[in-house]
C-alpha cells in the first residue's frame, strides 16, 4: 500500500513538473525573435522581425539566376534589374543562368504601382540550396531584395550568403523622411539619391517641404508667379515632380507634398501680395531681424479661392492620398495688429489668434477633402472641431501625439527625430512613438512648494508659462516648467541666497533658467540655444499661501490597443537652415538608418545600443556602396579649403570634431538671421564636421575599457598610437592655417594636440595627477566648442587626463 502511494506521488510530481514545463514553453515562454548568437552574425539595418541562421553558406561567385513565380510585371522586372545592378556594382556578381537560383514569388500584383498607405509590405526569405523570396505584393518584394543585398558577405574567400530564414514585416506603416528644400535649395539629384538611401533601409514616405518664407519650389501653371517670383529662380518643373514621384514609387516610396499655410508663406505673398495680412511690400531679405513673417489673411475670401485652385492643380502632380498643409508657427501679432482682422473676429465670435487659425484650418480641411485628399499638418492645427480623419504630425513633443490619438485623431511622430539638432544616433534610438518620455517622475513635496505664473518676453510678444518648485533643500531644488506647450521636469537645481538656477532638456534643446527670487516675484531669463528670453513671474500659490493647492501632477493615460494603432509611425525631419546640397547627405545619413530601424523592427529588438552602433558603421559603408555621398562630402569641402599637402592633418582634426547641437550653430554666425537668406554658403570647416563622429565614439569606448583594465596591452598600445599621432597633428597642420576660414579651428587644433600629448603621458604613466589650470581650460574649450564645432573625443581625453 505504501509503495502504491509513493508511486502515485511520484507520478503526480512528474506530471506537475512536465506539465509546468510544457505550460511555460507553450504559453508563457516567448522565444527570441533573433537570438543573440544569430544577431552577432548579421550586419543589416533595420533588423528583420524574425531571423534564424542555419549552418553553412551559399557561394554566390557564379552569379544569380532570377525567376518569377505566379506574377511577373514591368514593376517587378525593374526591381529585379536594380537588384542585379547593385549586386554587380557592390559585390561584382552578375545575373547568370548557371548561378544560384533566386525565385521571386509574388502572390498578387496591386492594381496600382503607386504605393498607398497601408500596403502589405511583408515578405519572407528562405535560403538553403537556393534563395526563395515570397511576398503578397510587389512592395514586399522590394523590401526582400533590399534585405538580400545587405545579407551578402564579401571577404578574401569570395562572396557568400548564409543559409537562413526570415519572416519580416514593418512595425509601423508610416516611415518617412521630411526634407526642407526651401531654406536652402536642394536640386533634383539630391532628392533622388535620398529616395535611394531610404529604400535601402525600408523607409516608405518622402515628405517634401515645398513652400516657405525663403522660397516656393514647384512650378505652377495656374499661378505662375509662385515659381517665377517666389522661388529665387530655383524650383522643380512639373516634369521634375512627375519624375520624382515615379522614381519613388518604383522603390515603394510615397511622396507627400507640404505647402505651408497660413504661416511660413512669405514667398507666396511676394508673388501674390493680395494673400497677405500686411499691405507693405515684402522681400526675401530679412533685415528686420525677425524670425517669423506675416501669415496669410484668413479673413479674405480670395485666399480660399486661390488655395482651392492651387490644391486642384497640385493633386494632379502628387497622387498620394495625403496633403500636408503645414500650419506651424503662425505669428499672431500681425493678426492682432490688423483692424480689419480684429473686426472680422468680433463679428464671427472668434476670441483669439488660435481661434482664427482654427477657423482657417477648417476652411482648408474642406478644400482638401473636396479634392479627395486627407489633410495632414503639424501639431498646431489640432483642435476638436477638425474631423478625426486629419493626421497630426507632432514636432514639439510627444505629448501632442498622445493627445491627438486619445482625442480620436491619427498621428505621426517627428519630435526627437529632428536631424538638424545634430544629435547622436543613440538619442534617436531611444525614441519610441508609443512611449511618452519626459513625464514628471519626481514625488511632490506637498509641505514645501511654490508656483509662479511666468511671462516670457519673446520677439513676437509674450508667452505664458508656469513654474512649480520644490525647494526644501536649497542645494537640491526640483520641479517642473510648463514651456512650449509641454510640462518638463528638472532635478538638481539650486537656490542660493534667492538666486535660482536649473537646467532641463526639452525637445528644442537644453533650457537654462536663472532668476532672482524676491518675496512674491521672480526676475530672470530663459536661455534656449541662441535665444534669451526675459522671464518675469509672480508667486500665485504655495504651501505657505493659505487656500492654494499644489498643481496636479499630470499623468497621461496609457494608450489603449486601439489608440496605439492610430499612431501611424514617424518621420525624420531635415530642416535646411544650416545645410545645403553639398553637405545635406552627411546630415541625413547614416543616422536616419537608426530611425528607420525604430519604425520597422519590433521594439524588443531595438534596445541594444552597442549592437546598433556595430551595425550602423556597416550600414554607413553600405550606403556609400549604394552611391550615397554622405561620407565623401566632408572630403570635398576640406579639399577646397586647404592644399593637398595639409589635407591629411586637417581631416585628422575634423574627423574628431562635431557640429554643435540643436540651434547653437546659428549663435556662431555674425548675423543669425543670415541663415534665412538664399545665398548663404555652407562651405566652411563647420559644414564638413559631422553631427556625430563614429570614430570619436570608438575612441571614447576604448578609453573606458582601458580604464577598467589597465593591464590590457592591446588597448594600451592602440591608445598610445592614436594619442601620439594626435599630439603631433597641430604642429603639422599649423603652417596651413593661413586663411580666415581655417583660423576658425586654430585654437581647437592647438588645444586638441596639447591635451592629447598630456593624455599620452598619463597612459605612459609619466603625467602628474595634479592637472594645470591651462589643461583644464583646454579641456573646457574642446568640450564647449568654438565657431560652431566641438571636439567629440574630449570625453575620452578628460578621462585619461584626470584618472
Amino acid at each position: 500500500m505504501l509503495k502504491k502511494i509513493l508511486y502515485v506521488l511520484l507520478a503526480l510530481i512528474f506530471l506537475v513538473v512536465v506539465g509546468g514545463f510544457l505550460y511555460y514553453r507553450l504559453v508563457i515562454y516567448t522565444p527570441p525573435l533573433i537570438s543573440d548568437e544569430d544577431r552577432a552574425k548579421i550586419e543589416i539595418m533595420p533588423l528583420p522581425a524574425s531571423l534564424k541562421i542555419y549552418n553553412g553558406d551559399i557561394d554566390l561567385r557564379e552569379g544569380i539566376n532570377i525567376s518569377f513565380i505566379n506574377v511577373q510585371s514591368d514593376y517587378l522586372n525593374k526591381a529585379a534589374n536594380r537588384f542585379v545592378n547593385d549586386l554587380e556594382s557592390i559585390y561584382g556578381i552578375s545575373a547568370d543562368e548557371n548561378g544560384v537560383s533566386l525565385e521571386i514569388n509574388c502572390s498578387e500584383q496591386s492594381e496600382s504601382n503607386i504605393p498607398e498607405f497601408g500596403n502589405d509590405e511583408s515578405y519572407s526569405l528562405e535560403i538553403e540550396n537556393k534563395i526563395i523570396l515570397t511576398a503578397n505584393t510587389q512592395f514586399g518584394i522590394n523590401h526582400g531584395l533590399e534585405t538580400i543585398l545587405q545579407l551578402v558577405k564579401q571577404n578574401e574567400e569570395g562572396v557568400t550568403i548564409s543559409k537562413l530564414k526570415v519572416e519580416d514585416e514593418p512595425r509601423f506603416p508610416w516611415r518617412g523622411v521630411m526634407l526642407d528644400v526651401c531654406r536652402h535649395w536642394m536640386p533634383k539629384e539630391v532628392l533622388l539619391r535620398t529616395i535611394d538611401a531610404m529604400a535601402a533601409v525600408k523607409m516608405n514616405v518622402f515628405h517634401i517641404h515645398l513652400s516657405e518664407d525663403q522660397g516656393f519650389r514647384v512650378e505652377s501653371k495656374v499661378f505662375p508667379k509662385l515659381h517665377e517670383i517666389g522661388s529665387n529662380g530655383k524650383y522643380y518643373t512639373q516634369d521634375d515632380i512627375r519624375e520624382i514621384v515615379t522614381y519613388a514609387a518604383e522603390r515603394g516610396i510615397r511622396v507627400v507634398p507640404e505647402f505651408d499655410v497660413p504661416g511660413h508663406s512669405k514667398s507666396w505673398q511676394i508673388a501674390y501680395p493680395e494673400l497677405s495680412t500686411v499691405s507693405e511690400h515684402l522681400s526675401f531679405a530679412n533685415e528686420s531681424g525677425e524670425l517669423f513673417s506675416p501669415p496669410m489673411d484668413p479673413t479674405k475670401e480670395e485666399v480660399y479661392v486661390f488655395l482651392d485652385k492651387f490644391i486642384a492643380e497640385m493633386i494632379t502632380l502628387f497622387p498620394d492620398a495625403y496633403f500636408h498643409i503645414g500650419g506651424d508657427e503662425v505669428e499672431p501679432k500681425y493678426w492682432n495688429e490688423s483692424e480689419s482682422i480684429q473686426s472680422f473676429m468680433k463679428v464671427k465670435g472668434i476670441k483669439d489668434a488660435h481661434g482664427l487659425q482654427a477657423y482657417f484650418n477648417l476652411r482648408i480641411y474642406d478644400l482638401v477633402k473636396k479634392h479627395g485628399k486627407t489633410m495632414l499638418g503639424w501639431e498646431e492645427i489640432m483642435n476638436d472641431d477638425l474631423e478625426n480623419d486629419v493626421v497630426i504630425q507632432s514636432w514639439m513633443g510627444q505629448k501632442s501625439l498622445f493627445e491627438a490619438v486619445q482625442g480620436g485623431k491619427r498621428g505621426i511622430l517627428s519630435a526627437g527625430w529632428y536631424l538638424d539638432h545634430k544629435l547622436h544616433s543613440d538619442k534617436h534610438y531611444a525614441v519610441d512613438p508609443l512611449i511618452l518620455p519626459g513625464a514628471v517622475d519626481m514625488a511632490p513635496d506637498t509641505t514645501c512648494w511654490k508656483t509662479y505664473d511666468i511671462t516670457l518676453e519673446i520677439p513676437s510678444g509674450e508667452m505664458e508659462s508656469k513654474l512649480t518648485l520644490f525647494d526644501r533643500d536649497s542645494e537640491n531644488v526640483y520641479g517642473f516648467l510648463e514651456f512650449l506647450g509641454n510640462r518638463t521636469g528638472f532635478k538638481n537645481g539650486q537656490n542660493k541666497d534667492g538666486q535660482l538656477t536649473f537646467l532641463l532638456e526639452s525637445q528644442m534643446g537644453e533650457v537654462k533658467f536663472s532668476a532672482q527670487l524676491l518675496s512674491d516675484t521672480l526676475f530672470g531669463k530663459i536661455s534656449l540655444a541662441m535665444f534669451n528670453f526675459a522671464a518675469n513671474g509672480k508667486l500665485v500659490a504655495g504651501s505657505e499661501i493659505q487656500g492654494t493647492k499644489l498643481p496636479p501632477i499630470e499623468v497621461i493615460k496609457p494608450l489603449t490597443d486601439n489608440q496605439k494603432t492610430m499612431i501611424l509611425g514617424g518621420e525624420a525631419a531635415m530642416w535646411s537652415e544650416v545645410v545645403d546640397k553639398d553637405n545635406v547627405d552627411s546630415r541625413i545619413w547614416p543616422r536616419t538608418a537608426v530611425i528607420a530601424e525604430k519604425l520597422w523592427s519590433p521594439a524588443t529588438l531595438t534596445a541594444n545600443v552597442d549592437d546598433m552602433y556595430r551595425r550602423l558603421e556597416k550600414c554607413s559603408d553600405y550606403l556609400v556602396q549604394r552611391g550615397n555621398p554622405h561620407k565623401m562630402q566632408q572630403d570635398v569641402i576640406l579639399h577646397a579649403l586647404i592644399p593637398d599637402q595639409g589635407f591629411t592633418y586637417l581631416k585628422t582634426l575634423v574627423e574628431v570634431l562635431e557640429e554643435v547641437k540643436y540651434y547653437e550653430r546659428m549663435a556662431n554666425l555674425e548675423n543669425m538671421y543670415a541663415v534665412y537668406l538664399p545665398d548663404l554658403e555652407m562651405n566652411g570647416v563647420v559644414d564638413a564636421a559631422r553631427p556625430e563622429s563614429l570614430s570619436a565614439r570608438e575612441f571614447n569606448t576604448k578609453v573606458n575599457a582601458y580604464l577598467l583594465d589597465r593591464e590590457n596591452s592591446v588597448l594600451k598600445a592602440q591608445l598610445q598610437e592614436q594619442l601620439e599621432m594626435w599630439s603631433l597633428n597641430n604642429k603639422n597642420l599649423e603652417p596651413w592655417l593661413t586663411s580666415n576660414e581655417l583660423q576658425k579651428v586654430s585654437r581647437l587644433s592647438e588645444a586638441f594636440s596639447s591635451v592629447a600629448k598630456y593624455a599620452l603621458q598619463m597612459v605612459n604613466e609619466e603625467g602628474s595627477t595634479e592637472q594645470s589650470e591651462e589643461l583644464m581650460k583646454e579641456l573646457s574649450l574642446l568640450e564647449n566648442g568654438e565657431n560652431g564645432m566641438l571636439c567629440a573625443v574630449a570625453e575620452g581625453l578628460r578621462e585619461l587626463c584626470t584618472n
